[in-house]
């Protein structure tokens, strides 16, 4: 119970800090300044202060700089949403409570423990109950992502060139923070793969569905019997691009109230989509989910295949690098060799950690299933401190350097809308 409510703690530091603040007791709640008509309160800037309190060299600063650079970041914020309004920007409901959901969820399993043991934890350590718990997540999370479409809007995505890369290194390589305790290592992935007999034989109950619709037995009734999807009734609208190439693809086509006449195939299994709603820039469908799942035999298939591919790579028939390239299903690695890159030990993944923590330099694991798949690891270097070099690291100086390019637009952007809105501090 207490990692739970250490990780509650955590989670909603931006939600309660402001009763933990080491100031001057707070004697009377006041308006320290008003943005496009919308007030910033006292109790908002403290508990803003509080979070900026480990941000190095901050608490160098006077109290009244403190307070001052605070505020400044949340009349930014608000500037920013003030363009909600007038760029039509909006959140979907259902959107928002599937993230919700979803962070709960998330937030259980992380700590080993069921969702009702977490409302037990909520109610018992914060003196609120679910309800409320989940009403400051959805004020939290609009807002994160009402600023995340503003920009999506005005900035959009970034993609630097080299020269640009290599120019942002040249001026702030003393300032990017090295690496410690890290470690550099690699992976070949192989998907279990259902036969085609099997996908087919669902197939033939996908199609059947189908004419159970075109002869009129109601949608919802067929997908309660079969679906095994649970957002199988309605769904928020997906923005373009998010879903499955041939599942949008198959969507789009259709016209509100229609479903598909053949099923789509996607990596969850084969999918009958309805479409319920369509706009500009996203879809809104329903579907009917058949997984299709592969068999033992499937997977013992997968586990020869990378077993023998190990024993290749460990008799010098092949490099490990081609061999990732050449066959692993690890998109995000393959291209690479199969490499990770350098990274911090502790911001690997867990099921990743365990395996590698036990491997000695060059050593090659033994197949395991992670998240469905087989997969074998290999740890190529360690290092106690490490800095930061174009070489073995440009992907990540490449994400820093967008990163800073989309501040600095985004900054630009602020500058000028700060002078179209009313700003009064009261400081």
């Amino acid at each position: 119970m207490f990692r739970i409510l250490f990780a509650l703690l955590l989670c909603f530091s931006s939600l309660f800090a402001a009763n933990n603040v080491k100031s001057e007791p707070i004697l009377l709640e006041s308006i320290v300044a008003v943005v496009d008509g919308k007030v910033i309160l006292r109790s908002d800037l403290m508990t803003q202060l509080y979070q900026y309190q480990a941000t190095p060299g901050f608490l160098k600063l006077s109290e009244l700089e403190q307070m001052t650079r605070v505020l400044d970041k949340i009349i930014e914020e608000k500037v920013l949403l003030s363009r909600v309004s007038r760029d039509s920007i909006t959140v979907d409901d259902v959107e928002l409570s599937q993230r919700v959901d979803s962070h709960v969820r998330g937030l259980a399993a992380r700590q080993g423990a069921t969702v009702a043991a977490l409302e037990r934890a909520i109610k018992e350590q914060l003196g609120i109950n679910m309800s409320q718990y989940r009403e400051k997540l959805m004020e939290r999370f609009k807002d994160e992502m009402l600023l995340s479409r503003i920009r999506q809007k005005h900035v959009g995505l970034i993609n630097p060139t080299r020269k640009e890369v290599e120019e942002f290194y040249a001026v702030y390589k003393d300032s990017i923070p090295p690496q410690y305790d890290c470690i550099l290592f690699s992976t070949i992935s192989t998907s279990i793969e259902p036969s085609k007999q099997i996908s087919d034989s669902v197939k033939k109950v996908a199609l059947a569905i189908i004419d159970s619709l075109d002869r009129g037995v109601h949608w919802a009734v067929l997908a309660k019997n079969n679906s095994q999807d649970i957002s199988s009734d309605t769904s928020a609208y997906l923005r373009r691009g998010t879903e499955e190439a041939d599942y949008e693809k198959a969507a789009i086509k259709l016209r509100i109230g229609e479903w598909t006449d053949q099923p789509v195939l996607t990596k969850e299994g084969w999918n009958i989509i309805r479409l319920l709603g369509k706009k500009e820039d996203g879809i809104k469908t329903a579907r009917i989910l058949l997984k299709v799942n592969p068999s033992q035999a499937d997977s013992l298939n997968a586990l020869r295949k990378l077993d023998s591919l190990k024993t290749e790579i460990e008799s010098g028939k092949i490099s490990f690098s081609k061999a990732a390239e050449q066959f692993s299903k690890d998109r995000e690695t393959s291209y690479r060799g199969g490499s990770f890159g350098w990274q911090e030990r502790k911001h690997i993944e867990p099921s990743h950690s365990r395996i590698i923590s036990s491997l000695i330099l060059g050593e090659i694991s033994q197949p395991e299933i992670i998240d469905g798949s087989y997969r074998i690891f290999r740890l190529d270097n360690e290092a106690q401190a490490r800095e930061y070099n174009l070489e073995e690291d440009y992907p990540i100086l490449e994400n820093i350097t967008s990163s800073y390019m989309s501040n600095k637009k985004l900054q630009s952007l602020i500058d000028q809308w700060r002078h179209e809105v009313y700003i009064e501090i009261r400081l």
